[in-house]
């Protein structure tokens, strides 16, 4: 058996840290609201991850977010091809927010859709599962909710303005990143915040000493927010981001370069604006949230010249970009033993793909809407027993790139349970269903891909029993889980034209397993430890040699098996100036014929692994606004493949393996 952690998934209740614990439980981190208790839900998300943490791991990438938790896997090595995998189901199939503005969409299956710079996080909620109705519209498998800082995230209560800039290293791609961020209070009521940051990094090394080809990136990040009180009873917020990525890329970026994977000059851009308003006069009936958004996140392929269908010489550029738009209203009122969410949320898509060339001639648009509504009610019935239960509604449309009408609609229940049987340790057990309608395609499969006509909506139930105990020093928390996602939709072969380039719904899939995590906090350390184990597997398809088999990474968009994985974590303060931690993330050989990686004939075993981080912050001056923080990822210098890496190892080509040892160093400067 093989595996490796880092600090928990599991953190601890930030009540009874004594060490700065970035991890923690969604529900302890809510002990501000009275009528719910420490044991109840107060929210969907099962993990948190803060900034602290964020700052000491020195997160260049998706990878380095989500390093320490066990159920969420990142795979792709290269950073413009990362893919999250949470309880081995790809983002495609959760719900991913930033600032509560949705990020729909999928550019291209062979690299990743999301793009979010680490520095601008001061929080990520994880949701495993289908969770609340709060969680939004098609989380099949749940939600992944960035939030970004602000300037009162930064400021002291004194203070007006303030700056801070950072410059860092990264050994493994000699390259640098340097940020300047400025904040301020323009008046008594209202903040400012702007930040520029700018990462030039050289292709990576494995854990072999050998270059990752095209693995060089260039970023440029600009980011504003504006916020405050508009009256005493009112406030909001408003943010820009732009996110900016230029380079030459491999046409498939999770695989090695060969004929068919040539290179190629490629360029992204993301743009998103978030208005945020609140309103929340004296009483507990009106506490009202209303976000609205816009994403725009486009992506250009420049092929090298080719030869279009006369003979000519051309060079073909496609450019593609997905448009959403939406907006989230909701009002939390809190009376007697009662705190209910109710709310309405819409969002619009439209993809298009546009080929600006004589060579391929791939063209296409897809437009969709997704309207919903929702309510959720956490009831405390007695001192020992909550009640969480809601429900929503979501209807979908859709026009596709072939002027097809999709039309799907449908209700999705959740029930939890909650028992305190002593102040420190309760049980609690959930249900939750979860619709997805018919979704605006991927990019780059525009005008190439076709919808059967008579697809049908996804459904997701997941179903918990678990126990939360809460000492003063101890904190360990499992569950069992089962989920299920009926009809769920990949590619299938078109049985009248014998096409394989068709969307459809393929089969249903389960996916079950267990979690468990702890940590145990002295007076001046914590050692922490998270485990995760869940199997995805096909429980009926149409093609019947897959019923019983995992998810492969052939069903991209869906999900890909993982080994059981294993996190350990230790946090020392060496003096109230140095701050040590190691973690280790130990990952489990999957070698069993189509129960793990579906058919070794096919995807041969994925070997198992073991990686150790080294991390350490060191306050240079006393009153701490000059630190240095330094890191060692993979100490070891292991190769290996991620498990959740799209297509690691296969007949057709290969993934690229993990970066080796990478030292990082990072001085931050704050006036």
């Amino acid at each position: 058996m093989q595996f490796g952690f880092s600090r928990s998934a599991i953190a601890l209740a930030v009540a009874c840290a004594t060490v700065s614990s970035p991890i923690v439980f969604a529900d302890d981190q809510q002990q501000k609201i009275e009528v719910i208790e420490v044991h109840g839900k107060v929210s969907d998300a099962d993990m948190i991850i803060d900034q602290t943490d964020l700052t000491q791991l020195q997160a260049n990438d998706l990878s380095d977010i989500f390093r320490s938790l066990p159920q969420v896997s990142v795979g792709g090595s290269n950073p413009i091809a990362q893919k999250i995998y949470v309880r081995g189901l790809e983002d495609t199939m959760l719900n991913v927010s930033i600032d509560g503005a949705l990020q729909a969409g999928y550019l291209f299956h062979h690299q990743g859709r999301l793009s979010i710079e680490p520095e601008l996080l001061k929080q990520v909620d994880v949701v495993a599962g289908a969770g609340d109705a709060t969680s939004g519209s098609g989380a099949l498998g749940g939600a992944l909710r960035f939030k970004t800082k602000s300037a009162d995230d930064l400021l002291a209560p004194d203070e007006r303005f303030g700056a801070l800039f950072k410059l860092g290293y990264y050994g493994n791609s000699d390259g640098f990143k340097a940020s300047s961020t400025l904040y301020g209070r323009a008046t008594d009521d209202i903040d400012v915040l702007l930040s520029l940051i700018k990462r030039d990094t050289k292709d990576m090394e494995d854990g072999h000493g050998q270059e990752i080809p095209y693995s060089a990136s260039e970023q440029e990040v600009g980011f504003a927010k504006i916020s405050g009180d508009l009256t005493g009873t009112q406030s909001f917020s408003f943010s820009h981001d732009v996110r900016h990525d230029d380079g030459t890329r491999l046409l498939r970026a999770h695989w090695h370069p060969s004929k068919k994977n040539f290179p190629l000059a490629q360029e992204s851009e993301r743009n998103t604006s978030t208005l945020n308003y609140y309103y929340a006069p004296k009483g507990d009936l009106i506490d009202l949230e209303v976000s609205a958004y816009r994403t725009q996140n486009s992506i250009t392929h420049t092929h090298p010249k080719g030869t279009d269908r006369a003979g000519n010489v051309a060079q073909n550029t496609y450019f593609a970009e997905y448009d959403s738009t939406g907006f989230d209203a909701r009002n939390t009122s809190i009376f007697d033993a009662h705190k209910i969410v109710a709310g309405l949320d819409y969002r619009s898509d439209e993809a298009m793909l546009e080929d600006q060339g004589l060579v391929y001639e791939l063209s296409g648009v897809e437009e969709g809407k997704v309207y919903g509504v929702y309510i959720q009610d956490y009831f405390q019935v007695t001192e020992q027993f909550q009640l969480s239960a809601g429900v929503r509604y979501d209807k979908y449309e859709l026009t596709d790139d072939d002027k097809q009408d999709f039309d799907s609609s449908g209700f999705s229940p959740n029930l939890n349970l909650t028992y305190e049987i002593t102040r420190e340790f309760s049980v609690n057990t959930g249900y939750a269903k979860a619709i997805r309608g018919q979704k605006v395609k991927e990019l780059f499969v525009l005008g190439y891909y076709d919808n059967d006509k008579n697809m049908r909506k996804e459904v997701a139930e997941n179903v918990e029993l678990g126990f939360k105990y809460l000492g003063d020093n101890l904190v360990v928390q499992a569950d069992i889980f089962q989920s299920t996602i009926d009809d769920a939709v990949s590619t299938a072969k078109n049985l009248e034209t014998q096409s394989p380039y068709l969307f459809s719904n393929v089969g249903d899939l389960e996916n079950k397993g267990f979690n468990i995590n702890g940590r145990y906090s002295f007076d001046q350390a914590a050692v922490s430890f998270a485990y995760n184990s869940s199997r995805p597997k096909w429980k009926s398809h149409i093609n019947p040699a897959l019923v019983g088999t995992a998810i492969s990474d052939q069903d991209w968009s869906i999900g890909t098996s993982v080994g059981d994985t294993l996190t350990l974590g230790v946090d020392y303060s060496l003096t109230d100036a140095l701050e040590v931690a190691w973690q280790a993330r130990f990952v489990k050989r999957l070698d069993d014929a189509g129960t793990y990686v579906w058919d070794n004939t096919q995807l041969p075993e994925k070997a198992g692994y073991s990686v150790h981080d080294l991390k350490a912050t060191w306050y240079i001056t006393d009153n701490e606004k000059v630190k240095l923080d330094v890191a060692i990822k993979n100490i070891f210098d292991k190769f290996y493949y991620d498990h959740a890496t799209y297509a690691a190892l296969g007949p057709i080509d290969t993934g690229v393996a993990e970066p080796g040892r990478d030292i990082r160093a990072t001085i931050t400067w704050q006036l």
